[in-house]
């Protein structure tokens, strides 16, 4: 519900600010006094493109400011979906600068203006003779149905089952899809985990394999050099034992001299016993040594072939290596693994579809059986706003696909004079009729469901008398459920007014602009008198129009 308009700097408003009834507000005005520069401003945070000559002042910047109750409308998800903050009370602004560049806002976030034209379409329904499109769209035709169907729990329902289908069948897809490119790398990864399985390379292997390729690389060399070292310690003329036996008796003919040499003689002694152990060891390390081209070659081989592996696939040692090697195991076993996922996805989407399709059918059986009588109630209001001629079809038929909606394509088909063949609505209906089609079902289903506010721009065009206090009627019993705002210039439909704003315009010597009232009773009778017979009615239209203002 549009609770204030706020207007500034825009077109020959300099600033005005308007407070909305919740239920009929009527604006009146002569002509060219500005109405339509109100849904003009009106349209623009409805996210319609702006433009700088709407600018009264050029040198200021012009605001556009709507306060909405959205309390009824459910446009939680919206503001969730779009991470905007939510609130019951609904700030909808436009700023368009001097330099032409223009601002949108939601709730003082900064937004697109397709974020803009998303919400504000969902906040107000513009309906004149050249905006009736809504009556086209599929979506309208099937929440007029669902509306007086009160379908609302098997939509649910039906919701619910369908975004299961949804994310089942787009699982299943992506596993099908999975497997498919699986089966094409299988024989790739079984070959590649076969060939490491056969060469079963081995964690600590590789440091092994390089301590033993340098032994048997360089075998003469430490033969060589472990004997010489041997001999010198032990085994040569003037090795190093015998001199260190050569001091230990020098020291040991002192002794009884000094106490001290007593202590250095144990210690040459343990020095003597560990030489000729070292030179034990390199005597065995020289024996146990030897050339072994053979066993050379295997090392070799054995660690070429470990490292070209490392080069195959990118790894720099044997770790690495099984690490990969466990990996392509897991790839095999989970093409094993997907196989069976699949046979169990393909079960739950045939449960779900059963399912799916058994609350399809629920709703397109509720919606046929409300369908004639949608019909028959459309027709009657037509009969009311003087279109007795006028006739509604709905055609249902069954889509292929599973929709958001169900399974049903609606199609609201018209016929506006007898004998006519009943078609596409856009094909055959004229403004006016269109614009009176649309109050007939706005009405119909305004007690059913949460309607948008609803402006009717000048629908009355080309009626008048007898029709015009009967579509005035239908207006006044929709506005009794729903916000609605209407542009007129027919007593009958003014005089319904729970509010009555009157636009003028006022001119000095520099500039002409526009001004709005709200009209007390007795100004809103004086409007409509000068609406049924011009300026300076007479006492006699004065009384009549109080009289059709009194039985509103």
């Amino acid at each position: 519900m549009l609770k204030q308009l706020h207007i500034r700097n825009y077109a020959i408003i300099q600033q005005v600010d308007i407070h909305f009834h919740p239920q009929l507000t009527i604006i009146t005005g002569e002509t060219g006094a500005g109405k339509s520069i109100l849904m003009g401003a009106l349209s623009l945070i409805l996210g319609e493109r702006a433009d700088t000559r709407s600018l009264l002042n050029t040198e200021e910047k012009c605001i556009i400011e709507g306060t909405f109750d959205i309390n009824a409308y459910a446009l939680s998800d919206f503001f969730e979906q779009e991470e905007l903050d939510y609130s019951t009370t609904c700030l909808l602004r436009r700023e368009i600068t001097p330099n032409g560049k223009s601002r949108a806002f939601i709730n003082d976030t900064p937004v697109t203006l397709n974020q803009l034209k998303e919400l504000g379409a969902k906040l107000v329904d513009i309906v004149s003779q050249h905006q009736t499109l809504e009556l086209n769209n599929g979506a309208f035709q099937l929440q007029i149905i669902d509306a007086i169907a009160e379908n609302q729990e098997l939509i649910n329902n039906y919701k619910e089952l369908h975004k299961q289908h949804m994310q089942c069948e787009k699982q299943l897809t992506e596993w099908i899809n999975q497997e498919k490119q699986a089966r094409a790398d299988e024989d790739y990864l079984q070959f590649i985990f076969n060939e490491l399985k056969e060469v079963n390379p081995n964690v600590d292997e590789q440091e092994e394999l390089e301590k033993q390729l340098d032994i048997l690389s360089n075998a003469e060399i430490i033969q060589q050099n472990a004997g010489m070292a041997a001999d010198n310690l032990t085994d040569a003329e003037q090795s190093i034992v015998d001199a260190l036996q050569t001091v230990k008796h020098f020291i040991a003919s002192a002794a009884k001299y000094q106490p001290a040499f007593a202590e250095i003689i144990s210690r040459i002694d343990s020095v003597i016993i560990e030489l000729k152990d070292i030179s034990s060891e390199l005597n065995t390390i020289k024996e146990n040594t030897h050339a072994n081209p053979s066993e050379l070659e295997r090392v070799e081989n054995r660690l070429q072939q470990l490292f070209n592996l490392q080069k195959k696939h990118r790894v720099s040692n044997n770790t690495e290596l099984l690490q990969f090697m466990e990996q392509i195991q897991q790839k095999l076993q989970t093409i094993g693994s997907l196989s069976s996922l699949i046979e169990t996805k393909q079960a739950e989407l045939e449960k779900i579809t059963k399912q799916l399709n058994e609350a399809a059918d629920k709703l397109s059986i509720s919606r046929k059986k409300v369908i004639p009588t949608i019909i028959n109630q459309v027709n009657e209001l037509l009969q009311k706003v003087q279109m007795p001629d006028a006739k509604i079809q709905i055609t249902q038929n069954r889509n292929n696909q599973y929709g958001v909606m169900g399974v049903d394509a609606i199609e609201l088909l018209f016929a506006a004079n007898k004998g006519s063949a009943f078609q596409p609505i856009h094909k055959v209906a004229s403004g006016g009729e269109l614009s009176r089609l649309m109050l007939c079902i706005k009405s119909l289903i305004s007690d059913k469901i949460a309607l948008p506010t609803i402006i009717f721009d000048e629908i009355d065009t080309g009626i008048s008398g007898e029709t015009a206090l009967k579509v005035s009627e239908v207006i006044k019993n929709h506005a009794s459920q729903h916000q609605v705002i209407a542009i007129t210039h027919l007593p009958q439909i003014a005089a319904k007014a729970n509010q009555h704003l009157y636009v003028y315009k006022t001119s000095d010597t520099d500039q002409t602009k526009t001004n709005i009232k709200t009209l007390n009773k007795t100004e809103q009778v004086e409007e409509v008198a000068r609406m049924m017979h011009g300026a300076n009615p007479s006492a006699t239209v004065l009384k009549a129009a109080k009289e059709l203002v009194s039985q509103a």
